[in-house]
């Protein structure tokens, strides 16, 4: 059987994120895309929001 193979490389999505949350570590992920939508980067939201889960930079709300 045929599956499809995933061509996506999130490297570039993956050390943008990882340097916010170095910068910023008690942000979430709205501030983080807020950020990187201002550097004029066109990421789709969506795939942010997948990277940043798999990253596991899930901040509890208090």
């Amino acid at each position: 059987m045929w599956y499809y193979q995933s061509k996506r490389d999130d490297s570039v999505v993956i050390a943008k994120l990882t340097a916010l949350a170095n910068e910023l570590p008690t942000r979430g992920f709205d501030e983080y895309y807020q950020r990187i939508r201002r550097e004029g980067l066109r990421w789709n939201r969506k795939r942010v929001l997948r990277v940043y889960r798999s990253m596991k930079l899930q901040l509890r709300q208090t």
